[in-house]
């Protein structure tokens, strides 16, 4: 309960700030005292001439288990719109909330929260913030899977800010053959305003397949992969996009 009331009350402290989506699923588990760097892209694909063609996005970020329930992060955005030159467009603060033990019970529940300050002038800062829902199911067909699921809200402040609330949907299943490769697929849905969804081909939703894995290498760390490739399901989400994230773990 203290995990949780914890969790509650950066949601409710960071609810005045907004957040820049990127693709990717959170984990909802904390690795106490283990830092790690991650570096994640994203590059999406449309008709010539959209500003959805070629369109980049990179995050780099270092982060560490505080404690065996909390993981803090400082990240760097970087992105420009299509054929731009890249801009160091924000800075980000992220918090996981572990609010249960893996296994303890029928889901693994985490609760995540993120101040991103923009450092574009006249441009909004913001925040993310949202539960964790995880699932293991065993021996399924002689397969051990993995399933993820991300309901992120956020919202916009500062300088030309909406009061819209947006949701961000991030769903990734794996079959987990063996630590170093376990594929699957993931979705990824974007509403910019709940309140006025509008029609399903003004908001951004994509799948596809993805690989991940991860190679110990104990006692100097672990490295961990992931590379997804996903289709446009709508005219806003472009024709394709590719997005791929590496990360270096070591305890200390």
């Amino acid at each position: 309960m203290l995990r949780a009331g914890l969790a509650f009350a950066a949601f409710t402290v960071l609810a005045a700030h907004p957040a820049v989506a990127d693709l990717q699923v959170r984990m909802p588990e904390v690795d106490y005292r283990e830092l790690e760097f991650e570096h994640n892209g994203l590059i999406t694909f449309d008709t010539k001439g959209s500003p959805l063609n070629r369109a980049q996005s990179y995050t780099n970020s270092i982060g560490y288990g505080v404690l065996p329930w909390w993981k803090i992060e400082l990240e760097g955005e970087m992105a420009p719109g299509g054929g731009q030159h890249l801009t160091w467009d924000a800075v980000t603060m992220e918090n996981t909330f572990q609010l249960t033990e893996p296994g303890e019970y029928f889901f693994n529940l985490g609760f995540f929260a993120e101040h991103s300050q923009s450092t574009l002038r006249g441009q909004p800062s913001g925040i993310t913030a949202g539960p964790i829902i995880q699932k293991e199911l065993n021996d399924v067909f002689g397969i051990d899977t993995l399933h993820t699921l991300n309901l992120l809200l956020d919202r916009n402040i500062g300088h030309n800010a909406t009061s819209a609330a947006g949701l961000q949907v991030a769903w990734q299943s794996v079959a987990q053959f063996t630590p170093l490769i376990a594929p699957g697929f993931e979705y990824y849905g974007i509403v910019d305003n709940i309140t006025h969804a509008g029609p399903s081909s003004q908001q951004q939703h994509l799948i596809g397949p993805v690989l991940t894995g991860a190679y110990n290498f104990a006692p100097y760390g672990k490295v961990k992969y992931e590379v997804g490739y996903l289709f446009g399901l709508t005219p806003a989400s472009g024709r394709s996009a590719i997005r791929w994230k590496l990360e270096y773990e070591v305890a200390f």
